[in-house]
This record gives C-alpha cells, structure tokens and sequence, in this order.
C-alpha cells in the first residue's frame, strides 16, 4: 500500500468528512452481564453495583439528555440486551424523538432472532457488538462462555438480513478488543468478518483494568501489535474497501506513513472519527472521577467520554511527549499500560 506522506499536518477533525456530528450519549444499564470476559473492565463489581437502573430512572436519563440537544443515545452495561426494561427504553427514546438509537452489546442474545425483532420493532438502528475471535476456540476462550462464537455469528447473520432489508439504519458493526491472546490473528479476524457481510470494524487496543489488571499477559507490547494491525489496514485498503478502524493507539507508535496520509488517518483512526459522546453511569462515590471531569449526582456520574479519556484514563509523559506536534489530537496510552511495560516505545513527533 502507497502512504506516502505529503506535509501533513495533524488531521483536522472539524474537516473530517466522515464524522458523525450528532452528539451521542451512552447510558449504563448496569453492571449485569452474561459473559465472562477475560479483559472485563468491570472484573466482578461490587454486589450493591451489580444492579440495574430503575426504568423510572432510566426514562428520566433518556429524557434530560434529549432536552439537552442529544439526539443519538446508547445503551450499555454489563450487557444491555439483559436490561428487564431494554425495549421499554428504545421505544421511549425512539417516541422522543432520538435519530440514532443504539445498543453495545456482547451479542450472546441475538441467536434469538425474535429478540432482535423486537428491538427493531421498538425503534433500534444501530448494534454494536463486541466479537473478538474469528474461530469457536478463540471467541469462547476469551468470553469463557462454550458456544458463544456460534450464538454470535448466528445473530450478526441475522442482523445483516435485516439491514438489508432497509432496518438498522445506522449499521451493524463490531468492536474488537486487542490482546496478547488474538493480536496475531487480527488479519484474518478482520477478513472473517468482512467476508461474513460486515463493512465497520473497529480494533480497539486492550485497557489493563478489572480482570485484565490482575493479568496483565493480556496486555502485550503496543510494538507488537503495531504490525498485525498494519497488516490488517493494508489487507483493508486493497481488498476489502470498508470500514475499519482503530483506537486507543498512541499516535506516535503508528507508521509515519499512516499519520502522513491524513485521508487515511481520519478513515482508520477512530478518534478521529468517533460521535462526541457523554456518559452516565452508576456510581456510589466520586472516587475515581478527578474534579472537572464528571458532575456526580443523584448516584449517577455524567462525563464527556473524549475528554475523560484524555485527562484521566490515559496519560502523555512528560519525558516522552513534550513538545509532539500532535500532543493536542492524541489522547495518549492508557495510564495503567505504564507500570507493565514503560514508556520507552512512545516518542514525541516533532
């Protein structure tokens, strides 16, 4: 693949032509699930967290953020497919007035093709689903759920029928999380998805929180994974053709040639491209929400996601990024990668 670069400037996200400009909030249904992933970010929450939000609460939610202006809205957990009250919030949102109503969801549920009926009935347009293995032995390993790769391939097949009968309007696509178990296969995780009709795919690079912090040989090496992720883009852009992207890569361990080529760069990188987004999830303290990154009220913390990242979840040392010209763009490395293995792979562009 030709990247070459030309004098590139960091890209321009008020340019970005494929930007989504709808400002989008994602509410937290709970902390539930049914799945076991071996990277949680949640780990095993804590009993009085490992409940789900009163639906008066939730139409309450839903409502407040439609009268502030918002009019995409997420649902996610836990597992949202799981919510007593899931088609009971679509249907409000959707009579609301809400354009774009979507679900992040491990998927498990969707073999049950009257389930995803009524999820469409209610006024759903978008499913994100999080798969991340392209064989039953890597999908149910890292899920630790046996027959999970068939229960979601079944329901992505069923779910691209319906888009192409004119339903999900705003797509069906995947979230695939990066770790030391499936980097390697990213090339052909990418190719089995795209061949099974899919055109969005996002690889997101593993956060060493909840079950991953205590296994930290989850978190492999952003050196590493760099190359299978290349590969992936360049089988991408000569095949395939469709939507792929990345994050929660610092930009300074991409190839010149991919930051150089700012049409590619806004196409693959997902902060470039992501719908600005709040959050509102449960919370029991502000412990863990730094002042001037979320309100907490009535139990619930609301924070814009693109900017907790920044100046909390993620960090730019000192030492390795002064003075990079894309410190402004670039949200950084996820703060907990540091103490497993350094800074010495990030470098400040000049």
């Amino acid at each position: 693949m030709n990247v070459a670069a030309s004098a590139a400037a960091p890209p321009n996200e008020a340019a970005d032509l494929w930007r989504d400009t709808r400002r989008n909030v994602e509410i937290n249904v709970g902390k539930i699930c049914n799945n076991k992933c071996v990277f949680c970010l949640d780990g095993l929450p804590a009993t009085e967290m490992r409940r789900y939000m009163p639906y008066p609460e939730m139409q309450a939610e839903i409502l407040r953020w439609y009268q502030s202006g918002t009019r995409s809205v997420g649902f996610l957990g836990g597992e949202p497919t799981t919510y007593p009250w899931i088609l009971d919030a679509i249907h409000y949102a959707h009579d609301l007035g809400y354009t774009r109503i979507a679900v992040a969801t491990n998927g498990t549920k969707f073999f049950r093709h009257e389930f995803v009926d009524k999820m469409l009935d209610a006024g759903l347009t978008r499913v994100t689903m999080s798969m991340h293995g392209h064989t039953p032995r890597l999908e149910d390993a890292l899920t630790r759920v046996p027959g999970n790769f068939e229960k979601k391939k079944s329901g992505l097949r069923y779910l691209l029928q319906k888009k192409a009968e004119g339903r999900l309007v705003d797509n069906v696509s995947v979230n695939v999380v990066v770790s030391e178990w499936n980097y390697r296969a990213l090339p052909n995780i990418v190719r089995f998805f795209f061949e099974l009709g899919l055109d969005d795919v996002r690889l997101n690079f593993v956060r060493a929180e909840g079950y991953a912090e205590e296994q930290t040989s989850l978190i492999p090496h952003l050196r590493d994974v760099v190359p299978y992720v290349m590969k992936a883009l360049v089988l991408n852009e000569y095949h395939f053709k469709k939507n792929l992207t990345i994050g929660s890569f610092p930009l300074c361990v991409l190839p010149p040639e991919l930051l150089g080529n700012k049409a590619l760069a806004r196409r693959t990188i997902g902060e470039f491209r992501d719908l600005d987004t709040d959050c509102s999830i449960k919370t029991l303290t502000a412990d863990g929400f730094p002042d001037g990154i979320a309100t907490i009220e009535e139990g619930r913390a609301r924070f814009n996601w693109q900017k907790r990242k920044k100046f909390d979840l993620k960090a730019q040392p000192e030492a390795r990024c002064t003075g990079c010209r894309y410190a402004e763009v670039c949200e950084g490395v996820w703060k907990n990668y540091l103490p497993i293995h350094g800074d010495a792979e990030l470098r400040a562009i000049r």
